[in-house]
């Protein structure tokens, strides 16, 4: 997780946007995300495969030791960009998700 913190703050592809969502209880956070994050939860969303709203409502439900939920959200979207580029289920490019590691990360494959 501290590369994804590190990559945030060190490249001009990674301008962080910031958006409005409810968290489970209802209440404005504030979700700071890399604009290709954004992109790519927006493309989930057109294809009808996500709700993003109803990720952060879960996130932020079920917090990850010290991480942010920000950072908990990015981490997720790196892990699905990471699984369809795996499994060659469609993605808005064909370059594969910064530092992927598809060897580790555990998925149904069937």
């Amino acid at each position: 997780m501290s590369y994804l913190r590190e990559l945030e703050n060190g490249t001009d592809f990674l301008t962080t946007v910031s958006r409005n969502y409810k968290n489970h209880h209802g209440i404005d956070a504030l979700i700071a995300l890399p604009q290709c994050y954004w992109d790519y939860a927006d493309w989930l969303e057109q294809r009808g495969d996500i709700r993003f709203d109803e990720w952060v409502a879960h996130c932020s439900q079920n917090p990850h030791e010290d991480w942010s939920l920000s950072h908990l959200l990015m981490y997720w979207l790196w892990v699905d960009m990471s699984i369809r580029h795996r499994q060659g289920l469609p993605t808005p490019t064909s370059m594969p998700p910064e530092t992927h590691l598809l060897a580790t990360i555990a998925v149904n494959d069937g």
